[in-house]
């Protein structure tokens, strides 16, 4: 442990951020609730307290899904196992994917290994440049149905994605965004993944740095969140140690 912590003062583990920050008007799923923060009271002088609150949607910025969010009955938040949270992996580049195309099982296929049991698989697209602007709502690359089934047989512990979801986007009703699969794909997926013990991890950041910055790619990813009691999914502050 003394050396754990010894190469963390000294720079030799190197911590990455994977999130976006939340704030008012920031990016979310189209028909989810917007983010709020508001100050209740705000300290001017010394022995006075500044308190805030927010409101918000579970799923708003870089957050985690659970089970439940697809799995009727499901486990959430509190029920998974903090362990869970943590998981050694590699990002894998896909930047040759353009914006609104499938990631299919073959894009997978090529990274070979990295693709493992228990491992945390983060798929980086380029795709968070793109945060803020109205293609960021509707039009990323996404995981096919055949990638789904690839990563759920392989057994991976994680999968991870810049975009607000890790399937494509359908359509909803009331926005204008062209849908981009059928909203049977959107549950498919979810669902494959989230029922073979795969945590889905949406909203990244960041995930050039760790191919830059960390050997291969490899790093150790923490992704928990807050634990809310029967909650489906939640933001998280996920990270990268290499």
């Amino acid at each position: 442990m003394d050396q754990l912590f010894k190469a963390l003062s000294e720079g030799k583990i190197k911590a990455i951020d994977l999130s976006h920050e939340l704030y008012n008007g920031m990016p979310t799923y189209p028909g989810d609730p917007p983010f709020r923060h508001e100050y209740v009271r705000v300290g001017e002088k010394y022995g006075e307290v500044t308190l805030s609150r927010v409101d918000m949607g579970v799923h708003s910025g870089t957050h985690i899904d659970l089970p439940r969010h697809f799995v009727p009955g499901g486990a959430t938040i509190e029920a998974v196992p903090v362990s869970r949270f943590i998981a050694r992996g590699y990002v894998l580049d896909l930047s040759d994917k353009k914006p609104g195309e499938a990631i299919t099982a073959e894009d997978l296929r090529r990274f070979g290994p990295k693709v493992a049991r228990g491992a945390a698989v983060m798929l980086y697209t380029g795709f968070s440049a793109k945060w803020g602007t109205e293609e960021f709502l509707y039009n990323w690359p996404y995981l096919s149905r055949d990638a789904a089934d690839y990563l759920a047989e392989a057994g991976v512990a994680a999968v991870g994605t810049e975009a607000l979801s890790i399937a494509g986007y359908a359509g909803v009703p009331g926005y204008p965004y062209p849908p981009r699969v059928q909203r049977d794909d959107v549950v498919y997926v979810h669902y494959k993944l989230l029922s073979s013990g795969a945590l889905v991890i949406e909203g990244l950041t960041n995930l050039d740095k760790v191919l830059k910055e960390c050997r291969d790619g490899e790093a150790l990813f923490v992704f928990a969140p807050i634990k809310i009691r029967g909650g489906e999914g939640g933001p998280t502050r996920a990270l990268a140690l290499c």
